[in-house]
C-alpha cells in the first residue's frame, strides 16, 4: 500500500498551530462544550478526559428536519467551570509552539465514543470507519502496489461533483486523466443553474469532499455560485486545469475489442465540430437531471412575453412584473421566494404541494467565531461535519421505511411513528403560518407521506426571501392546479380564467437521463438500451453493466442519497472508491479489461428490489416523484444504509468481477 500522489494535500493532513492567546479564549467561550471536550482531547492527547466530562457536558440534539442546520442545537448543561478548565486546557495546548503532536484518530474505542459524543446518541460501531472517512479524519483507503499502465487512461465524462471526485482520485493512483464537459465552465448543475435564487439546500458543512472540507463557507448554504467556486477551486489545487476539456459533448461511446479501448466521440458545443478520441477506461459523471423538462402543454410557444426555464436561465429584468411561476419543486420553491419581493403580481401554479420544512437558521449567515473556530482549532470542523452527518444517517433511512399496519391505520400520511412525527413538524409550520383549516393551508398540505417525494427547506424564515413569506404577501397568488395551456397573453386555469403575465417560468424539473442521450455500444455492437430499455436501468455497485468493460457509470440507477450518506457527495465519494478499487484490482493481475459478472450483477439487482419492497416508494404512488420510471419501480434511491454501502465499496468482492487478459476473459481469482 502506497501513501497515494496528492493526497498530502488533503485536509486529512492537520497540524498543530501556535494561536493568540486572547483570540483563542475569546472564541472557545462561543463553542459548543461537546466541541470543547473533543477538541481538547485532541489537543492533549488526554483520552482520560472523556471519562471525567463527557456525563456532564450536552451533547448536540437531534435533528428535527432533514434539511435543517440547527444553530444553537445544543442546550448547555455544562458546568461553567467545567467549560473554563477545557478553554484552559486548548489555550495551554496552542498558545505556544509545542513539537508534541496531535492525538489524530486515536483507537477504535476512543473515536466511538467521541463520535458518539458528537452525534448526541451511541453511535453503531459498523459506522466508524465511514463517520472517521466522511467526517473528514482520514483519507479514503487505497491498495495501491503496481501503477497503471500507459493504455490504462481515463476519460471522465462530467466536471461536475462526481468527475472533478474522479478525477483527485485518478491523479492520486498516478493515472492519466482527462475530463470533458459540454459546459463552458466545471461545476455541473452548479455551472448551470443560474436561477434568481439557487442556492444549496443542503448544509456545506457536510456538502463537499471528505478530504477538501473548509472552514470558510459564510453561509450554512452557499449560493450557487459560491458552491460551484468550491468546485472549481479544487481542480486549481489538485493541478488538472490543463486536463479539462470544456464546450465537449460526448456524443458516442464504442468499444474497440481488439485495441481495448473505448472510442470516444465528442461534439464541440460552440462550433458543432466531430472529433475522436479514445481512453482504455471511461467513467461517466455526466448526471442525471441535465435536460429541462417542459411541460406538455397546449400553446406552449404561443406566449409572447419572456418564457424561461429554471434550468436555462437567461439573464432578464423582472422588477414590477407580472410572473407566473410553473412548479414548485426546489427550484420552483427557490425562484419563487426570490422573486416575491420585486415583481408586482406572481401567480404560482402548484400540480401537488411539497413537504416544505422550515428554514431553522436565520439568514444563513456563519457567525464570524464559529468561522474562526472552524478554521483554527484542530479537529473542530471535522467533529462539526461528523455530527451532522450522524444525525442525518440516523434519521434518513429510518424515515423510507414502512410499517404497512401503521400506514394503514393512518389513512397512508405517514408510514411509521418517525414519518408521522415530521409530517407533523412540517404541518405545525404551515398551520402557525397560514392558520389551521385555512384555504393557503389546505393547498399548502401534501397528501402523502414525508419524503415519498424530496422534501425542500424553506431558503428564509418569515422574511422577504422566504417561500411561506412570499404566500402571505397580497401580491402573490396561489393556484392549486396545473395550467390548462398557454396562450398569447399568459396561462389559462382550469377554471377557465386567463392570467395574464409578462413572464412565465416554468420551475418543472429536469429529464432523469441515464445516459439516454449518448449512444454506448459495447462488446458484439451490444447498446446499453438493449440492456436497460427505456427507462429500467439497473448496474453494479460502481455502476458496471455487464458487456461492457472498462466502463463505470456514476450517478447510475438506485445510488440516490435518499437513505442517508449526507449529500451527494457520499454517494460520488463511495462510488468513485470502489471502482479505483476494481481498477486497483485489474492492474495487480496485469489485466486489460474488467466488467462485472452477468449473474453478480443480476443478483445485486435482485437484492436492490428486494430491499425497496420495504421502503416507501413502494407503497406511495401518488406523490409525483422523478424517484421511479414508468412501471413504479424506484430507479433514484439507494437501497443499502450508507454504512454498508460504504463497506461494499471500500473492498471489492472480486468474486464477481471479470478480467480480461489479450483476448481472453476469464473469472477473476
Amino acid at each position: 500500500m502506497t501513501s497515494g500522489r496528492v493526497r498530502s494535500r488533503f485536509t486529512t493532513n492537520i497540524a498543530r498551530p501556535v494561536l493568540d492567546e486572547a483570540e483563542l479564549r475569546e472564541n472557545l467561550a462561543a463553542a459548543q462544550s461537546w466541541l470543547l471536550l473533543n477538541c481538547a482531547v485532541h489537543a492533549t492527547g488526554d483520552t482520560s478526559l472523556l471519562d471525567k466530562y463527557a456525563d456532564s457536558i450536552a451533547s448536540p440534539s437531534a435533528a428535527v428536519s432533514l434539511l435543517t442546520v440547527q444553530t444553537d442545537e445544543c442546550s448547555e448543561r455544562t458546568d461553567q467551570e467545567e467549560r473554563r478548565e477545557l478553554i484552559d486546557l486548548l489555550v495551554e495546548s496552542y498558545k505556544i509552539p509545542n513539537d508534541a503532536p496531535l492525538l489524530g484518530v486515536g483507537t477504535e474505542d476512543v473515536m466511538q465514543r467521541m463520535s458518539s459524543i458528537a452525534a448526541g446518541f451511541p453511535v453503531p460501531a459498523d459506522q466508524l470507519e465511514m463517520n472517521l472517512n466522511q467526517g473528514g479524519f482520514i483519507p479514503d483507503r487505497i491498495r495501491e502496489t503496481n501503477l497503471p499502465p500507459q493504455n490504462l487512461d481515463i476519460a471522465i465524462i462530467g466536471a461536475g461533483m462526481s468527475g472533478i471526485d474522479a478525477a483527485v482520485k485518478a491523479l492520486d493512483r498516478g493515472f492519466a486523466v482527462t475530463v470533458y464537459d459540454l459546459e463552458d465552465g466545471p461545476g455541473g448543475v452548479w455551472w448551470s443553474q443560474r436561477y434568481p435564487g439557487v442556492a444549496v439546500d443542503t448544509p456545506a458543512t457536510f456538502y463537499s469532499l471528505s478530504y477538501d472540507v473548509r472552514a470558510e463557507w459564510g453561509n450554512y448554504y452557499p449560493d450557487g455560485a459560491d458552491y460551484q467556486q468550491y468546485l472549481a477551486s479544487i481542480i486549481e489545487k489538485y493541478e488538472f486545469t490543463d486536463r479539462m476539456r470544456y464546450s465537449s459533448r460526448v456524443r458516442s461511446l464504442t468499444w474497440l475489442d481488439d485495441e481495448q479501448r473505448w472510442q470516444i466521440e465528442i461534439e464541440s458545443t460552440i462550433d458543432g465540430a466531430i472529433r475522436y478520441e479514445s481512453a482504455g477506461i471511461v467513467i461517466s459523471a455526466a448526471g442525471l437531471l441535465n435536460r429541462a423538462k417542459w411541460p406538455a402543454l397546449k400553446g406552449l410557444h404561443d406566449f409572447q412575453g419572456e418564457s424561461i426555464h429554471t434550468a436555462e436561465w437567461k439573464d432578464v429584468d423582472l422588477s414590477g412584473k407580472r410572473v407566473a411561476v410553473v412548479g414548485n419543486g426546489a427550484a420552483g420553491v427557490q425562484v419563487i421566494s426570490s422573486l416575491a419581493p420585486v415583481v408586482s403580481a406572481l401567480t404560482v401554479f402548484q400540480r401537488q404541494p411539497t413537504y416544505v420544512t422550515p428554514n431553522g437558521a436565520g439568514d444563513g449567515v456563519v457567525d464570524e467565531k464559529e468561522r474562526w473556530l472552524r478554521t483554527n482549532v484542530p479537529y473542530y470542523l471535522q467533529w462539526t461535519r461528523l455530527s451532522l452527518l450522524a444525525q442525518t444517517n440516523a434519521a434518513s433511512i429510518e424515515v423510507n421505511k414502512v410499517d404497512l399496519d401503521w400506514m394503514h391505520e393512518h389513512d397512508g400520511l405517514s408510514v411509521s411513528h418517525l414519518s408521522a412525527q415530521l409530517r407533523e413538524n412540517a404541518l405545525k409550520y404551515i398551520n402557525s403560518t397560514f392558520g389551521e383549516g385555512s384555504e393557503l393551508a389546505k393547498k399548502l398540505t401534501p397528501d402523502f407521506p414525508f419524503a415519498a417525494k424530496r422534501p425542500v427547506r424553506d431558503p428564509k424564515d418569515l422574511t422577504p426571501g422566504g417561500y411561506f413569506w412570499a404566500f402571505q404577501q397580497p401580491h402573490v397568488r396561489l393556484l392549486a392546479e396545473a395550467p390548462a395551456e398557454v396562450r398569447p397573453e399568459g396561462l389559462v386555469a382550469n377554471s377557465g380564467e386567463v392570467v395574464e403575465v409578462d413572464a412565465i417560468i416554468y420551475a418543472t424539473g429536469m429529464t432523469l437521463d441515464y445516459l439516454s442521450t449518448m449512444k454506448i455500444q459495447g462488446r458484439g455492437d451490444l447498446l446499453l438500451t438493449d440492456i436497460w430499455g427505456e427507462d429500467n436501468p439497473r448496474t453494479y455497485l460502481g455502476g458496471m453493466v455487464p458487456g461492457f468493460p472498462n466502463l463505470f457509470i456514476q450517478d447510475g440507477p438506485n445510488s440516490g442519497v435518499a437513505n442517508g450518506g449526507g449529500g451527494h457527495n457520499f454517494m460520488a465519494e463511495v462510488t468513485n472508491n470502489f471502482i479505483f478499487d476494481a481498477l486497483q484490482h485489474l492492474i495487480e493481475e496485469g489485466g486489460r479489461a474488467v466488467e462485472v459478472d452477468e449473474t453478480a450483477w443480476l443478483e445485486h439487482n435482485d437484492e436492490i428490489d428486494e430491499t425497496l419492497r420495504g421502503m416507501l416508494w413502494n407503497h406511495v404512488h401518488h406523490a409525483h416523484t422523478y424517484y421511479t420510471n414508468s412501471v413504479g419501480r424506484a430507479v433514484l434511491p439507494g437501497p443499502f444504509p450508507p454504512e454498508e454501502l460504504f463497506r461494499r465499496s471500500q473492498t471489492i468482492d472480486e468474486s464477481k468481477l471479470l478480467l480480461e487478459h489479450d483476448a481472453r476473459l476469464g473469472a477473476s481469482s
